[in-house]
């Protein structure tokens, strides 16, 4: 199951508009909130600013309009004593003025203009509250000779006048408006507020409620079970008069997005890092086997090839062996690799029947060898009859364990496989080593055979390592042969087998048969590309 981690590749834009959307799903609603919640602030506070001024008109109404007609219950008279008392409630009133005397539907006198010469008559009220207030819209007021008008209250046989300044029922904010209204018996009797705001819902009671129409954010809030107010947030209107509102979001956003972003390009390079990719990555899909092919100085022939591995990132990279084998080591997964490659190589030769034909040289890490890992692995795949024709090749590098890596290269050899020190005179190459081991075969590192063609010290070292292999009776490989001069010069050192560019790049196993069938000499270079 953990090779499917990788199946699923994000490319860099797609994961960093994945990490963009996620941060504006959390983000956006946060933000919003944060609108809202202000909002809801003003809101309060118009409704708190609405309410009192609410609740000193009530008071005055019930305090004085009430107590004068329980002092003058019935038709009272325009006489000294109930102007004087009109006026004496007009001073405490505070927002009640202008007391007037009503008889017959009619204004007969008020407290600050005493009796009137003509009786003012009073249109249908606008109104009636369930307290039995009737109140009138727009009424001339006596004082001012009917070129001002005011709201009037009316209880009983007197009247008043709402005294207070506009201020007092506006909000300081211009996106910021409201409409009060009032219901009885689901129908609505009044409303007051912003002419230029409307908004549905006038035909219930229901408190709380928070809801968005026509670019206003809207809270509904009640009061008893008669009246409520709509307070309406102009967003639009808010966001071109509160500037810091919207600077201060887009900075934070510009900033959070900004280190989304850092934050999606670290993601990515760690969930594809070359580390992790082989991690989850060592399988059929990402490993691929190529075969180089192995000509005998003597014959001219093909004898054998080299198994080398590449693998493909999620990015369709491929990468070679010197670039992972040292994650793999790493990442400790070296038995992993060594039981692909030696399955899916047993699996290929069979399937293209070339076990037999030639010999098979694979890589092997030390532990595995040491361990007894990669015998077990070929015990299960193949027959014994056929270790005859592989070759195990063993780097030098990191030998941790030689006495168990000694008894491991004894117990392949004594099955009839082949061992080879590969890349010798790199790491570890001395006698004693050599001795200890005992292998079949060196294979001379390229680094030595390049530039070999010309007198140097590199032509000392070959012909070291040849006479140390004559000596212990061991067969020579040169890698990297690349030019005829090399060839010829390692020819001439009596060098048993060449491997390198001159006769072929690493081909894929189907290209491989074909060398090996049409049976490709040194005097007919191969030229494939990898």
């Amino acid at each position: 199951m953990k090779n499917d981690k990788m199946r699923l590749h994000l490319k860099k834009y797609n994961l960093l508009i994945t990490v963009w959307v996620l941060t504006l799903v959390v983000t956006l609603p946060s933000i919003s909130y944060v609108f809202i919640k202000s909002w809801e602030a003003h809101k309060d506070t118009l409704a708190n600013q609405i309410d009192a001024l609410s609740d000193g008109f009530n008071h005055d109404i019930k305090t004085n309009l009430t107590s004068l007609n329980a002092r003058f219950p019935t038709n009272p008279a325009c006489d000294q004593v109930v102007i004087k008392a009109m006026k004496q409630l007009d001073y405490k009133a505070k927002h009640l003025t202008d007391f007037a005397v009503v008889h017959g539907n009619q204004i007969i006198c008020t407290s600050e203009s005493g009796m009137l010469k003509e009786p003012m008559p009073l249109p249908k009220p606008n109104w009636v509250t369930a307290e039995g207030v009737s109140i009138i819209l727009g009424l001339p007021i006596p004082f001012f000779d009917g070129q001002e008008t005011g709201i009037t209250v009316q209880i009983g046989s007197f009247l008043a006048f709402l005294d207070y300044q506009s201020d007092q029922s506006k909000t300081d904010h211009p996106w910021l408006k409201y409409i009060n209204y009032g219901l009885v018996k689901g129908e609505r009797v009044y409303s007051y507020g912003d002419k230029a705001f409307s908004a549905n819902g006038f035909d219930e009671l229901v408190s709380g409620r928070q809801w968005y129409e026509d670019g206003h954010w809207l809270f509904s809030e009640c009061r008893g079970d008669t009246e409520c107010k709509i307070i309406a947030v102009d967003i639009l209107a808010y966001f071109e008069a509160e500037k810091t509102a919207v600077i201060f979001p887009a900075v934070f956003l510009f900033i959070l997005m900004s280190l989304m972003t850092l934050l999606g390009l670290r993601l990515h390079r760690w969930l594809y890092s070359l580390p992790r990719q082989i991690r989850y990555g060592i399988n059929n899909e990402q490993l691929t086997l190529h075969y180089q092919p192995i000509i005998g100085f003597a014959s001219g022939d093909i004898e054998g090839c080299e198994v080398l591995c590449r693998w493909h990132t999620v990015e369709g990279k491929m990468i070679r062996p010197d670039e992972f084998i040292a994650v793999v080591e790493n990442n400790r997964q070296t038995r992993e690799l060594t039981e692909l490659v030696v399955s899916r190589c047993i699996t290929d030769l069979k399937h293209a029947e070339l076990i037999g034909k030639c010999r098979v040289a694979i890589n092997a890490f030390p532990d595995d060898i040491a361990s007894g890992h990669i015998l077990s692995v070929f015990r299960r795949l193949l027959p014994l009859k056929d270790y005859t024709t592989f070759t195990i090749e063993l780097t030098e590098q990191k030998i941790t364990n030689l006495p168990a890596l000694s008894e491991g290269v004894r117990q392949l050899r004594m099955l009839g496989f082949q061992v080879a020190i590969d890349d010798f005179g790199t790491g570890f190459s001395n006698l004693e080593g050599l001795r200890e081991l005992s292998v079949d075969v060196l294979k001379i590192d390229k680094s030595f055979v390049w530039g070999a063609e010309k007198p140097s010290l590199k032509q000392d070292l070959i012909e070291h390592i040849v006479n140390l292999a004559k000596l212990l009776q061991l067969k020579i490989v040169a890698e990297g042969v690349e030019t005829q001069e090399q060839f010829a010069f390692l020819r001439s050192m009596k060098v048993d087998y060449s491997q390198g560019y001159l006769h072929s790049h690493p081909v894929c196993l189907s290209e491989f048969a074909n060398l090996l069938n049409a049976s490709v000499t040194v005097n007919k270079p191969i030229t494939r590309s990898a």
